[in-house]
């Protein structure tokens, strides 16, 4: 029981005994130990000098001792520590072996007391003062709580400003039932998170139809290859885009909800000179006005708390594209502010006083009609006028029909790949349905209509409309609520509006096509707003301004 304990022995300068404790007696196998016992068990000579530390022999087992004179006042002892050396060298092995472990551990280590000094540390001193403070009084909570914190994510910033991110555990040591300090290992995940982006990478490339592997590195995923329709609609819009890509004007891309906007956007990146640059692309809708004019611009270290020296993305997309989607949602103090970097070709970072060159190109996107945010003055018109040197109406899916079965086919025969079921086709009644249907969400509610149909079907090889979505069966369309109202012949509609002006013709028309939708719908108005392939709130505003007053369900 005493083989990794010390034995002590003190004796005064007389070499006169004064104390020793039962490791001792175990050690040499005597229940009293006198002075003349040992002395001669040290072998100890009292006309020598005492060694510091020298090894002795005692019953066929080898001891180590150190010695230490000790002086208090006027008083002085000999003090001798006694460890068996096959024990004693057994710990200094462990603590090489310790030592070299600890030289190839690559996380950071951190250990600190209960008065939060620091203990040891390893691979921790490249945080800076700031992140060091943060983490020891994240862990002082730990002697609070006894529990340990475990895989807690981190992000910390070096002394050069670069990021590390981490997953940090906390772990009590305790004695006694006590915490007397508290150990952060901090593992290291950068690498991990560049293996994950290089995992989704060459996902992405699988998902890539055959022949697009070679599309740059750049941020996308698409070119005008993948911009699929033959009607002249569509054509029309892809032969001005590929002009619009060669040159580095800025462009505007108008056009409903899921018509492809970011395609055609990411299109006129691929096609221009700079393809091998940057597209950075950001939705101006989901991050609020504050953060976004940071994340554009830039910031500089101070200028709020956290803030560092950080590239806008205007300056990160070099010669490259930036892709503003949605920017009928900036505000206009935001407006007035991309409006000087567009006239100056030049960016200020939040908090800075130097105006840094850009030479990116602008491709926005909105899906309202700007002549009609002008008019709300929800757009600046001279804004307007520099992000829109081209504009590019793209048409929505039911404006361009002939399309859809192009599409369909398109899209099945990317779902089969991806999800391994072979797919013949679509019914014949869901063809006439497809060609009734208005699409208000376009070719993304396509998209999305056939990749949930070959997700729930199971035997079948022919996606039928049993297969989609319950609000695509009890939809009607314009022309089925057409063909329920008695005598709608395009006779009786010309005899019925041919006295009127072309503004009496045009509300009576559209007040017409309101109610009918209304009726189709059994007063949803949600619904009717689907089946007018328009948002709910420009039906609303269209009822109001019709002075339409229709009980409708919300």
């Amino acid at each position: 029981m005493y083989k990794n304990k010390c034995g002590l022995i003190i004796l005064n300068n007389e070499n006169e005994n004064i104390y020793y404790n039962s490791v001792a007696e175990s050690f040499f196998h005597v229940s009293q130990l006198s002075s003349k016992k040992i002395l001669d068990l040290l072998q100890i000579d009292g006309d020598k000098n005492i060694r510091q530390n020298y090894e002795i022999a005692h019953r066929k087992r080898d001891f180590a001792i150190q010695f230490e004179k000790v002086s208090f006042l006027k008083d002085s002892w000999q003090v001798f520590m006694i460890t068996e050396l096959t024990a004693y060298k057994r710990q200094e092995e462990k603590i090489h072996v310790w030592e070299k472990m600890l030289d190839y551990v690559q996380d950071a280590l951190y250990v600190i007391d209960r008065e939060g000094k620091e203990v040891f540390y390893k691979n921790i001193e490249r945080f800076t003062p700031t992140c060091r403070k943060q983490m020891v009084e994240e862990l002082m909570t730990v002697f609070e709580t006894e529990q340990p914190i475990v895989g807690k994510y981190h992000c910390y910033f070096t002394n050069d400003h670069r990021a590390i991110h981490m997953l940090s555990t906390a772990i009590p040591v305790k004695k006694e039932g006590k915490v007397i300090a508290v150990i952060l290992v901090n593992n290291y995940i950068n690498r991990l998170k560049k293996v994950i982006s290089r995992v989704v990478d060459m996902q992405n490339q699988l998902l890539l139809p055959k022949g697009k592997e070679n599309i740059p590195r750049n941020g996308t995923r698409y070119t005008f290859d993948d911009i699929i329709g033959e009607s002249e609609q569509i054509k029309l819009v892809i032969e001005k885009a590929q002009k619009a890509a060669l040159s580095h004007v800025p462009v505007l891309l108008c056009g409903e909800t899921g018509t492809g906007k970011e395609v055609f956007a990411q299109s006129i990146h691929n096609n221009s000179i700079n393809c091998d640059e940057p597209f950075v692309a950001i939705n101006c809708a989901a991050i609020p006005e504050t953060l976004l004019e940071s994340l554009l611009f830039g910031t500089v270290k101070g200028v709020f708390t956290g803030a560092e020296n950080n590239k806008g993305l205007m300056e990160q997309a070099g010669k490259g594209t930036i892709f503003l989607d949605e920017i009928n949602s900036m505000g206009i103090d935001l407006q007035a502010k991309l409006l000087r970097v567009l006239q100056e070709k030049k960016v200020r970072r939040l908090g800075g006083d130097q105006e840094i060159p850009i030479c990116c190109r602008i491709i926005s996107a909105m899906n309202t009609d700007p002549q009609e945010l002008i008019r709300k003055q929800a757009l600046r018109e001279d804004f307007f006028y520099r992000i829109a040197v081209v504009t590019l109406q793209i048409p929505p899916l039911r404006g361009r029909k002939e399309d859809i079965f192009i599409l369909t086919k398109f899209f099945l025969e990317r779902f089969e790949q991806v999800y391994g079921k072979k797919i013949l086709g679509i019914s014949q009644e869901l063809r006439e349905v497809f060609l009734k249907h208005l699409w208000p969400g376009n070719v993304r509610e396509l998209s999305h209509v056939l990749e949930g149909a070959i997700n729930l079907i199971e035997n079948e090889k022919v996606i039928g409309l049993s297969n989609m979505p319950d609000y695509f069966q009890c939809l009607p369309s314009i022309r089925e609520a057409k063909v329920r109202q008695k005598g709608n012949t395009d006779e009786v509609e010309f005899r019925q509006y041919q006295h009127l002006s072309l503004p009496e013709r045009l509300k009576a028309i559209e007040t017409k096509m309101i109610l009918e939708s209304i009726d189709a719908s059994n007063g949803n108005i949600t619904r009717s707003a689907e089946i007018l392939g328009i948002h709910r709130q420009n039906l609303q505003a269209r009822m109001k301004k019709l002075n339409i007053r229709k009980n409708f369900n919300a």
